[in-house]
């Protein structure tokens, strides 16, 4: 009886060990994504410092999904991987992946919108302002234009802070995940010849035309080695021209447990963000 009660705990204790060797395993995938692959493996090396670069898809480890609730009771559907629609110039396709809210893909049109819009971002801190840039980054404008009508962005949480090298505030992901998206992607624009400096406002992505609905607002002018990284990877679709010191009121406590690189300890809401073109 001894030596079978024996093997018995040496079979628990295997099984044990297999199941917390595949919880690590799959905790080493999700920081894939949400750290190298989101940042489409870029890691610049500073001095002695190592930056991590989000942007994007990824979230913080802290990151949690108490403010992300979809609105009504419509299940989210996923729209065959590959299916497009065109507005004007602007292609958007499915990704195959179920959107974090109910919404499609932008209805069809012969033309696309250039004229200059204005993005109002209403937080649980207060209000800020940006004028999106719609003659540089048209099929991004529109995008966001029709998942705000959606009130796609309504009671989400902004769900990433990054205070070294980079200093951004991610939001855009009704998960607070940082996984969170609207089921389809359209290409890079306004990426030549532009700066990420404080105020800018440009989309998160996890590679080359990914774009989705994440995006990050920079806080702080970036650091040289920041700015070289970031430069010519993400779309930049406008700037903050109201509420910088709202800005500063969400990010200045930094990150939750004083790390680099997560959940904004202010834990601000997006309580409405909408958009009006002219």
């Amino acid at each position: 009886m001894g030596t079978t009660k024996t093997r018995r705990q040496r079979e628990l204790e295997a099984r044990r060990a297999a199941r917390q060797a595949e919880r690590r395993m799959a905790a080493q995938r999700r920081r894939r994504r949400t750290i190298t692959g989101v940042a489409t493996g870029l890691v610049v090396v500073a001095g002695a410092g190592v930056i991590s670069l989000i942007l994007l898809s990824g979230g913080g480890s802290g990151s949690t999904a108490s403010t992300a609730a979809a609105t009504g009771s419509a299940t989210p559907t996923a729209a065959k991987s590959g299916t497009t629609t065109t507005v004007g110039s602007c292609t958007y396709t499915s990704t195959g992946q179920a959107p974090s809210r109910a919404v499609s893909l932008p209805a069809a049109a012969s033309t696309v919108s250039t004229k200059p819009a204005t993005m109002t971002i209403v937080t649980s801190l207060g209000t800020m302002k940006a004028d999106l840039d719609a003659a540089a980054a048209p099929c991004t404008v529109h995008a966001l234009l029709d998942l705000a009508q959606a009130k796609f962005f309504n009671n989400t949480q902004c769900h990433r802070e990054t205070t070294d090298g980079i200093f951004v505030l991610q939001c855009g992901d009704p998960t607070a995940t940082g996984q969170g998206g609207p089921g389809f992607q359209y290409k890079n624009e306004n990426t030549k010849d532009v700066n990420y400096n404080r105020g800018v406002i440009a989309m998160a992505n996890a590679g080359a035309d990914t774009n989705g609905s994440q995006f990050f607002i920079n806080y702080k002018d970036p650091a040289a080695s920041g700015a070289q990284a970031l430069a010519g990877k993400y779309t930049v679709v406008g700037k903050i021209t109201q509420g910088l010191d709202i800005l500063d009121k969400i990010t200045s406590p930094g990150v939750e447990g004083g790390g680099t690189d997560g959940t904004p300890a202010s834990k601000p809401v997006i309580t409405s963000l909408t958009i009006t073109q002219s």
